[in-house]
This record gives C-alpha cells, structure tokens and sequence, in this order.
C-alpha cells in the first residue's frame, strides 16, 4: 500500500516539477519580482473591474488543478503511462524502502537499467 504512495508521488513531484519550470517559463522567471494585480473592492480603486483574474492567476489555477489530477493517477494509468515492468519494479523498490533496505532497493533499479529511479531512491534515502 505505501508503495503505491510512493509512485503516486513520485509521478505527483514530477508533474510539479514541469509546472514549475512551465510557470518560470511563461512568467519570466521565478525572480522577476512582479506580483500579479487582483482587482476588488479591497484596493480601493474606484471603477476597476470586479472578479476578474490575471494571466498567472489563470496560470496558477491551471496548474494546480493539473497537479491534483496528476497525483490522483490510478494503478491502471500508471500501467498505460509507464509501462507494467516500470510499475512492478516501482512497487519492488518502494517495498524495499520501506523496509529500510535502501541499498539493496538502488541496487535492484540499477540492474533493471532504470537509473531514474535509482536517483530517486538515493535522494529518498539520504544514508547512501
């Protein structure tokens, strides 16, 4: 069952992960230090419109609501996405490190070529 958290987040994180550098992208960078303009009745401005929402607002709503459907995959999607060979040995590592078997789980990746995934672990587990 924690197995299934792991790839769940891991495929979660990696979604993140694109949006984040599609938001820097399209924004102009994570520094650029201009902050969106939200209109209301709480500025003060008298006559500005009211309700409406900036192109990174809609951006940020966008991708949050991407990020959410990405980490609710299902088994079955992950299948379709990654393969079952990916996914088997996905549930193997986690179960691994669960059991706090780290090296054996980085090792098990690395034979299986899935050096991804090895990194993954090594990041996870920080004893190596």
């Amino acid at each position: 069952m924690q197995t299934r958290y792991f790839v769940a987040g891991f495929a979660g994180l990696a979604a993140l992960v694109m949006a984040g550098s599609a938001s820097a992208q399209s924004t102009g960078g994570a520094g650029s230090g201009a902050r969106p303009q939200i209109w209301g009745p709480s500025t003060g401005r008298v006559g500005a419109p009211t309700g409406r929402l900036t192109q990174g607002q809609y951006l940020f709503l966008y991708e949050s609501e991407s990020a959410r459907m990405d980490a609710a995959l299902s088994e079955q999607s992950l299948v379709e996405r990654h393969g079952a060979e990916r996914v088997d040995l996905a549930y193997r590592v986690g179960a691994l490190v669960d059991l706090g078997r780290c090296r054996e789980a980085r090792a098990m990746a690395l034979e299986e070529g899935d050096r991804q995934m090895a990194m993954r672990v090594r990041q996870t587990c920080r004893g190596l």
